[in-house]
């Protein structure tokens, strides 16, 4: 009930037309149910009592009342149109933004499929409801109330054993809901499942196909497609079970009610006319308890579609905007590390004792392994995620959060901090203090999130090109950029002569997600993209790592430039790049192990040393297999002109 009360709050938001087409389809029906009390005066009056001046005068009346029906129901069916219309583009807009404000833990825990069904059938569903549910319940129940007392003013007596109806349509409709709500549920949440399994299908074809996975991935997609069809067969069975059940009531009373009228017009106790408007009232009942028992389907429907739809407006991001933001008139570009923590959702540790110190301008090389934690890093800066705030505990290798009383809750028991500790079963755990990161001093909770990524720039290791133009995708963090200084950025980025060569030049189309180009050309876009936007930080993921070293020869050159003058932190296993660095800091296990200059590292002939031998041998032997002269390790590994 709580989500269809929140989405009646959405109609009242446009309370007139809410209101307005509620009390049309009551004026409309009411008039409709005015019509049986014409046909008891023209039976007893006209047919019985010979009065033909009454038939024309009588016969004008039906027509007004059917009229009168027929433009107040037009006039609550455009209502209910134009309402539900307004709701669901209220209520998808507020959804977009909310899925844009929302931060990267929301997106790890939700499939895209899920999430793109919520938007867009999980929204049909609730305005279907919107359109019709309210309509149906709200005539059917003004009906229900109508009826009877039409039906008592025409005769009391046989009312009496009428209402003894309302119970078993009551007891019905219960029972009907109570077994359609949970498929309705497992069918809305198994639609998801189906469309996140289809989305990965299609985004990923080229794999699907590369690996010949065709028929696994169509038996996966027949499991999940089965299973929303079994729930929609069970949601259909019990609809045409019940659905039938209410003519079959309602043609046994008609049954009854014919013998009882029969015996109380031999006795004169009922006219035929009384008789013929209260079987006419009678076939009246079975539309409203329909009307009803419809309204009770989308009604399960709609609140299973809600209770997944409002989950994504309810969702709350642990990243939040500061009350009172820093203003930012721009950066210097000094970001630093102090002892940082960082768990995803205080559950995992990530990031332990991270303490870095960059100067503006600086290049940072980030190194490590899988898992190390270098892009958990790097996603800190511009608040993608935050890094831990709580005073921590860690016991049986699990995080647990102190609350703000200095409590600490294990297995349901608390314990107190004291001087930096926790004693927990007689065994002492020293307590973790939360670290901060800081931009240009200033803590980066303080800044507004809008601020804070305004100022950062990210290349990622695939980056995403939107279906637009490439002068638009170029300009997407600057739309209001001249082409001039398009241009200028596509030049630096190495990419405008490749632009200028094709047929449309600037506008010319991306195909979606840029296939339409090859990985060094979407690099040097987005690299172009980030040059436009200017910001004061960058950060690089891995931007050469899947290209070959002509193609790497263009992109660090575009990255040289990118790089110039800007605080950058840079996740490579390149050496040309991470023999430039300023500082290179290599991670393991969440740690930052080694740290100094590339001539300090090597001294050292620890980790740093050893990575660095490997992966000199690996790139000798890349440039040979690619038809390049061999050079020594201590050069950079670049090529030639490239052909993409």
């Amino acid at each position: 009930m709580g989500h269809i009360r929140r989405l009646m709050g959405y109609s009242l938001r446009r309370k007139r037309l809410f209101l307005g087409f509620l009390a049309s389809a009551a004026i409309g029906t009411i008039f409709n149910l005015l019509t049986p009390l014409v046909i008891v005066r023209i039976v007893d009056d006209v047919l019985d009592g010979g009065q033909l001046d009454l038939l024309l005068p009588y016969t004008m009346f039906y027509i007004g009342l059917g009229l009168l029906y027929a433009i107040f129901d037009v006039a609550g069916r455009y209502g209910a149109a134009i309402s539900s219309q307004w709701v669901i583009y209220t209520l998808r807009g507020e959804l977009y933004q909310s899925l844009m404000e929302k931060d990267l833990a929301f997106y790890d825990e939700n499939e895209t499929g899920q999430l793109l069904a919520r938007v867009t059938t999980d929204v049909s569903t609730m305005r279907e409801f919107l359109f019709w549910g309210y309509r149906v319940i709200f005539i059917g129940a003004v009906q229900l109330v109508g009826t009877y007392i039409v039906m008592w003013t025409v005769n009391p007596g046989l009312t009496y054993y009428i209402l003894l109806l309302l119970p078993v349509i009551a007891v019905f409709i219960y029972s009907f809901a109570r077994k359609v709500r949970p498929v309705f549920r497992a069918a809305r949440n198994q639609y998801g499942v189906l469309s996140s399994v289809l989305a990965e299908n299609v985004v990923g074809h080229k794999v699907v196909r590369t690996y010949a996975s065709e028929d696994r991935e169509a038996k996966r997609v027949e499991k999940e497609n089965r299973g929303f069809l079994d729930l929609r067969v069970e949601a259909s069975r019990l609809q045409s079970l019940f659905q039938p059940m209410l003519p079959a009531i309602f043609g046994l009373v008609t049954g009854f009610l014919i013998y009882i009228g029969g015996v109380s017009i031999i006795n004169s106790a009922l006219t035929l006319g009384e008789f013929v408007g209260f079987v006419s009232l009678v076939g009246m009942l079975m539309l409203p308890a329909r009307f009803l028992s419809w309204g009770v389907g989308m009604y399960e429907r709609a609140a299973a579609a809600g209770e997944r739809t409002f989950y994504i407006l309810d969702a709350v991001e642990e990243v939040m905007e500061p009350e009172n933001p820093v203003e930012v008139p721009d950066f210097a570009g000094a970001v630093d590390f102090d002892n940082v923590h960082f768990s995803y959702r205080g559950d995992k540790e990530i990031l332990r004792d991270i303490s870095l110190h960059v100067k503006p301008g600086q290049v940072v090389a980030l190194l490590g392994g899988t898992g190390s934690g270098k892009t958990s890093l790097v996603n800190l800066i511009p608040r993608f995620y935050d890094v831990d705030s709580n005073y921590t505990v860690k016991y049986n290798g699990e995080i647990r959060r102190v609350n703000e009383d200095g409590y600490v809750t294990i297995d349901g028991s608390k314990y107190k901090m004291t001087n930096g500790q926790v004693d927990i079963d007689g065994q002492s755990i020293k307590v973790q203090a939360p670290g901060t990161l800081c931009i240009d001093g200033v803590d980066v909770r303080l800044y507004s999130l809008n601020d804070l990524r305004k100022r950062i720039g990210i290349v990622h290791q695939d980056p995403f090109l939107f279906s637009a133009s490439l002068r638009n995708n170029i300009a997407f963090g600057r739309p209001e950029a001249s082409l001039e200084e398009v241009i200028e950025a596509a030049k630096a980025a190495m990419i405008h002569d490749f632009i200028v060569a094709l047929e449309q030049g600037y506008d010319s189309e991306v195909g979606e997600r840029g296939v339409t180009l090859s990985g060094g050309q979407k690099q040097r876009i987005a690299i172009a993209r980030a040059l436009l936007a200017n910001p004061k930080i960058l950060i690089l993921d891995d931007s050469t790592s899947s290209v070959d070293a002509r193609t790497e020869m263009l992109i660090q050159q575009a990255l040289e430039n990118l790089m110039k003058d800007r605080t950058t932190f840079v996740i490579t296993h390149r050496l040309s790049t991470v023999r430039n660095a300023d500082l290179i800091v290599m991670m393991e296990r969440g740690r930052i192990v080694e740290m100094g200059s590339h001539d300090s590292l090597i001294a050292e002939e620890g980790l740093y040393h050893n990575i660095h031998q490997t992966l000199t041998e690996m790139e000798l032997a890349a440039s040979i297999a690619e038809g390049e002269p061999p050079k020594s390790a201590a050069s950079n590994i670049r090529g030639g002109s490239s052909n993409e």
